[in-house]
């Protein structure tokens, strides 16, 4: 009974579910079925970014591999990757025997959980490495208690054969993202009624859920657009100029594609924007909580702007970042410098 007490007031109270997990669910581990599983969003939850991002690496791994659901049995392996930080965690209790695989967990960006950031910090010290969309991110677990050997950055990259070179001269504006409230949809509607003078389009899905969206589209100078993929690069090909208002982002994707196509991005401070965008350089980044005009102001001078956004960031293909997930799944390190 002693043993007990004294166990549980030295460890916090999570820790003992994942003891319990291992000592309920032992299991004979058998050989690896496959060299990589990829373990992607729900069923429920299909067209998450994550999975085309499980997919790009998919096609540059060598040996086999195959793609589960989170919430489906876990085939043997000798790597997992892990396309959210939660699917490791729910894994971890449910066959816990894959702590003694390669198991990278992705990391796109904080979010509120139902857990605590401590248990959170647990999780991920019990994998292989926890591979950060970006430094920012990176930063803060070592912030919360994860060791920096832990991590690796991998910055995510677009197909440069999709999205070309294009030159600038249209004058529109474009936001790409799916409705979410961290997407700042308020902060789109302002900056589009304080530019009536200029053209912008939303490519995005969901945004109907908005209830201020029906006002969105009374607009004059508005379009929202909604397409398949494999059209995003004539997308790109219409507009200038890529704003990313979000209050908190791992990527975003869109961003990398859209400098890819040589569009100016004008970025809040978040997410990979603050390793891939340097001000006056190759675009322009703005506080999160920026006022709404002094954005304006940039997008403005975004417009004029000359540059060869395109060659600052053609490096950055999905074939470099598989190349670094390979690399951290042999050896545990990526290929060196992140972004630049």
């Amino acid at each position: 009974m002693s043993f007990v007490y004294g166990f549980a007031t030295r460890r916090p109270g999570y820790h003992l579910r994942y003891v319990l997990a291992e000592l309920l669910r032992r299991e004979s581990v058998v050989a690896p079925e496959y060299d990589y599983v990829f373990v992607t969003p729900p069923r429920s939850v299909a067209g998450w970014i994550l999975s085309g991002i499980c997919a790009e690496i998919a096609e540059r791994v060598e040996g086999k591999y195959t793609f589960v659901h989170s919430d489906e049995r876990l085939p043997s392996a000798t790597v997992y990757f892990f396309s959210h930080y939660a699917f490791f965690r729910d894994a971890l209790l449910r066959q816990p025997w894959i702590q003694a695989r390669r198991c990278l967990v992705f990391y796109t960006h904080p979010k509120e959980l139902a857990y605590s950031e401590d248990e959170l910090i647990y999780v991920l010290g019990r994998c292989h490495r926890v591979i950060s969309m970006c430094q920012l991110f990176a930063d803060r677990l070592i912030e919360l208690g994860l060791s920096a050997s832990r991590i690796e950055v991998a910055t995510i990259g677009a197909d440069p054969t999709q999205f070309q070179f294009h030159e600038r001269g249209s004058g529109r504006v474009g936001f790409c993202s799916a409705y979410y409230p961290r997407k700042r949809p308020d902060r789109v509607m302002e900056i589009v009624k304080l530019m009536p003078d200029v053209e912008f389009r939303l490519l995005g899905r969901g945004w109907d859920k908005w209830e201020r969206f029906p006002e969105l589209c009374e607009q004059k100078n508005f379009q929202y657009v909604e397409c398949d993929y494999s059209e995003y690069p004539s997308f790109y090909r219409e507009i200038d100029v890529l704003v990313s208002p979000a209050v908190c982002e791992g990527g975003p994707v869109p961003l990398m594609e859209a400098m890819m196509s040589n569009c100016v991005p004008v970025a809040s401070r978040t997410g990979i924007a603050l390793d891939i965008v340097r001000p006056g350089e190759n675009g322009f980044l703005f506080d999160v909580e920026a006022p709404t005009d002094e954005i304006c102001e940039l997008i403005r001078e975004a417009l004029y702007f000359k540059g060869d956004v395109r060659a600052t960031v053609s490096h950055l293909t999905w074939d470099r970042f598989a190349e670094q997930v390979r690399n951290i799944a042999k050896t545990g390190s990526g290929t060196g410098e992140i972004c630049v």
